[in-house]
């Protein structure tokens, strides 16, 4: 007996300690990131929406119109109320996203041990949390690190068969966002699926199949009434869902048609591949090309698990996937979060799952999954670095590769004043064209002026902005005087030029 109470005693221990430095690591991580400027979509999503309710005293209102992009504000809302108690600060804006990164943490190991085991379930940490556009958005004061709880809570509620983690986990996916709900239809079609055997098995017995039905979507209907019930609102209120034509983000929703198309699925192919995550895929398709067996284990048979976590990847695909297809410009890397982390799911069960190999043969050495993972891991740690050449557009919310972009546009805003230059005189595009108010929250309403080759007398531009292409940069090194630069080593870098004066 004292033998099993010591072993059960140092298996805890054994959990405990990486938990224990794995939330230590989150902790500093959100010191590390807590006086960074709302960034990218969070402007509008977190910051404009947070001030709106903040300002009319929590007050629930429709949005304005130039601010609302028809998503559910649910964290603009929670942030206008961690305003109301802490400060209307940066610091109180990040550290209101740590309970949410700490559940991602804890979501994350647990399906990590129930699709690994207790031997393998750390692993899936470092995986998915190291993924550049998590980690880049865990960066920021996100919706999409909500969304992501939402999420992983839901599919361990269903593989878990916790009804009270899929409605709260549904409830939440429908008031975060608009992709939050097409994400719960798309599990509630996967949670069907997994249970069609017991209606297999009741198929003669139609009262108790229907039953069974309502017991399962009982859970789903919570977050089935709040996600229809605030589009019924928003409507009502507005006359109008998703966007409307006078929208600032209209020309994200032009239909997509012909070789548009195309051009779409060739996108989607390289944001599925982008900043390390190719390396996943090469996996995947090794491992099926060598006809590498998964092996038994104790917790769920192996091919059950492997069909369980690949239909789900299916059904994410074909819920959040069409909208990227048809319309202009609706593939960025953020939008196919959950589908991101469902490969990792799937890539983590398959590796996990191979059969014990010989140490003879650099290919038998690596089928070994610790070195499998090690090396996924370390590619997707590394996506992080990937700064593409100028004038090539990236999602920069969705890597940590933006870092060092708040210190260098500080420091330009730094080197305005002291040259006495007028903001309106300077010239720049998306994410520098708002006030320091909405990215700061330091009172300062002062705006650049948006970007005119013609009106501008200064331009202030970097590889941040996507809206500057290699024309126009060349445009710049010909006609334009280079006032000022500023270089990261990690590639980002800023420029200001000044207009030459007429002859």
């Amino acid at each position: 007996m004292r033998n099993s109470a010591y072993r059960k005693q140092q298996v805890l221990m054994l959990r405990f300690i990486p938990f224990t430095i794995c939330v230590l690591a989150v902790i500093a991580f959100v010191c590390s990131v807590q006086y960074d400027p709302f960034f990218w979509d969070t402007v509008q999503l977190a910051s404009k929406h947070a001030h709106f309710f903040y300002e009319n005293s929590l007050a629930w209102a429709p949005l304005p119109a130039e601010v609302d992009s028809g998503h559910p504000p649910f964290l603009g809302y929670y942030l206008a109320v961690v305003w109301t108690f802490f400060g209307k600060t940066l610091p109180a804006s990040h550290w209101a996203m740590l309970p949410f990164l700490l559940a991602n943490l804890w979501l994350i190991y647990r399906l990590g041990l129930r699709l690994g085991g207790p031997r393998w379930a750390w692993w899936l940490v470092p995986l998915a949390l190291l993924d550049p556009v998590l980690a880049g958005q865990s960066a920021l004061v996100s919706p999409d690190v909500v969304l992501t709880t939402w999420f992983l809570l839901a599919v361990e509620g269903i593989l878990g068969k916790n009804r009270w983690f899929v409605a709260v986990a549904i409830a939440g996916l429908c008031t975060v966002s608009t992709r939050g709900m097409m994400t719960a239809a798309a599990l509630g079609v996967w949670s069907l699926i997994i249970i069609l055997p017991n209606f297999n098995a009741c198929r003669v017995a139609l009262l108790r199949c229907c039953r069974l039905m309502a017991l399962h979507f009982l859970p789903f209907l919570p977050g089935l009434l709040l996600g229809a019930g605030f589009l019924w609102w928003h409507w009502h209120v507005t006359g109008w869902l998703g966007y409307h034509p006078g929208s600032p983000w209209a020309g994200a929703f032009e239909r997509a048609e012909g070789w548009s198309v195309l051009r779409n699925a060739a996108v989607l192919c390289w944001r599925w591949s982008d900043a390390g995550r190719w390396a996943e895929w090469a996996v995947l398709c090794w491992l099926w090309w060598s006809k590498a067996a998964p092996s038994a284990t104790p917790h769920l048979a192996a091919a059950e698990r492997d069909s369980r976590v690949l239909r789900l990847l299916l059904f994410l695909l074909l819920f959040l996937a069409p909208s990227a297809l048809l319309y202009a410009n609706l593939s960025a890397h953020r939008y196919f979060l959950p589908l991101f982390l469902a490969l990792h799911l799937l890539v983590f069960q398959r590796v996990v799952s191979l059969p014990a190999t010989p140490n003879k043969g650099l290919l038998n050495f690596l089928k070994r999954p610790a070195v499998l993972l090690s090396l996924l891991i370390a590619s997707l740690a590394t996506g992080n670095l990937w700064v593409y050449p100028r004038g090539v557009s990236m999602n920069w919310d969705s890597t940590l590769a933006h870092l060092p972009y708040h210190a260098m546009r500080e420091e330009a805003v730094a080197y305005l004043e002291e040259q006495n230059i007028d903001f309106l005189t300077v010239g720049t595009a998306f994410p520098s064209l708002n006030t320091g108010e909405n990215l700061q929250l330091n009172g300062d309403q002062r705006c650049f002026s948006a970007l005119d080759f013609e009106k501008n007398q200064f331009v202030l531009a970097s590889n941040i902005f996507n809206d500057l292409n290699e024309p126009d940069y060349l445009k710049l090194e010909r006609e334009w005087n280079l006032q000022k630069k500023w270089q990261h080593p990690a590639g980002v870098w800023m420029v200001l030029y000044q207009r030459k004066p007429v002859e």
